[in-house]
């Protein structure tokens, strides 16, 4: 791995760790026993961390988020039910979002202080938006539920989806990974539910039991 790529991995271990306000450039480069001027010939100081990790991320992220609006067939295959479909899809999205959750214990503050982090976000926000709007419509394609009623739910999951991470770590943040990633799973999902009509027992039924299945699996 070169020495570029090593700060941001680094920087970004740091970032989730202690917090980014608490992660100077110095502690950086003393983390990778690299002299600060070394750091400095690859980034103009911390700002340009925080701009390269997040280019990272962003370009990561828009492509899994993509992934249903370029693929409409994604949560629909013989094998798999569209409630497995959709659980592997969000686990993937939230696991990336895992990798980068200093940027989402203090989303507001980094939006306000980098212009290209505002932008990005709000971007992001969008593609959670049509994301969650193409999963519902497969989840809920025999719904009787208004078209209004549908918007709050696609609203609901965007949002339940960008601030589960600082969410989970306010109240349970003794969480393992593999647990904060289906718990969120479970918690996106499980939205849907009153608008099942009588399927609504055995939708969550089956929701629970994926994530029983999901978080022993990785143990």
């Amino acid at each position: 791995m070169k020495t570029r790529e090593r700060i941001l991995v680094v920087a970004r271990e740091l970032f989730n760790e202690q917090g980014e306000h608490n992660v100077a450039a110095s502690d950086i480069a003393l983390a990778m026993d690299i002299s600060p001027g070394n750091l400095y010939y690859h980034f103009k100081g911390k700002d340009a961390i925080h701009i390269a990790l997040f280019s990272v991320f962003q370009r990561e992220l828009v492509g899994l988020l993509g992934t249903p609006l370029t693929q409409p067939s994604l949560f629909i295959d013989d094998e798999d039910s569209p409630v497995i479909r959709s659980w592997f899809f969000l686990t993937v999205v939230l696991e990336k979002m895992l990798e980068y959750r200093y940027l989402y214990d203090n989303l507001s503050d980094l939006m306000h202080r980098f212009p290209e982090i505002d932008r990005g976000c709000r971007r992001l926000g969008h593609l959670k938006f049509a994301a969650c709007e193409t999963l519902i419509a497969e989840l809920l394609a025999n719904s009787n539920a208004s078209p209004e009623r549908l918007d709050s739910l696609v609203n609901t999951m965007a949002m339940t989806l960008t601030f589960w991470l600082p969410w989970n770590q306010m109240t349970h943040n003794a969480d393992q990974s593999d647990v904060i990633v289906h718990k969120g799973v479970l918690q996106l999902l499980s939205n849907c539910a009153p608008y099942m009509g009588d399927e609504q027992h055995s939708f969550y039924a089956e929701c629970e039991a994926l994530y029983r299945e999901m978080v022993v699996a990785v143990r």
